[in-house]
């Protein structure tokens, strides 16, 4: 069996234009999705990064969200990548990305060191 090596952007969204998140899995539940069949995107999300347009011309709200509980197997895997979905985000703010491009440059991104 293989082992949690690292995280998979499975979820990209934008609220009018104001809060952007990247969520991801973890790479055996990616990896299952994929072998029956799916996209990737229905792959249990483990931890999304959104920052949000205070409408000040910054993005002052950062937040994580965990959807592991403590000891769950994924937690330190979703908590170790946490900075580079949070960098994700903001190269989508930075650069105006729309959906599409966003989604296109990092859906199925492997997230590791």
């Amino acid at each position: 069996m293989e082992d949690l090596t690292h995280l998979v952007v499975n979820w990209i969204d934008m609220t009018d234009d104001k809060i952007i998140l990247v969520g991801a899995t973890d790479n055996l539940s990616w990896g299952y999705d994929i072998e029956d069949g799916f996209s990737g995107s229905d792959a249990r999300t483990i931890v999304c990064a959104t920052i949000t347009d205070n409408g000040k011309g910054i993005a002052n709200d950062e937040k994580a969200l965990f959807y592991c509980l403590p000891g769950d197997h994924t937690r330190a895997l979703a908590m170790s990548f946490l900075e580079q979905l949070f960098e994700m985000a903001w190269v989508i703010k930075n650069e105006n990305l729309s959906y599409e491009d966003a989604r296109a440059r990092y859906f199925g991104k492997i997230v590791k060191k």
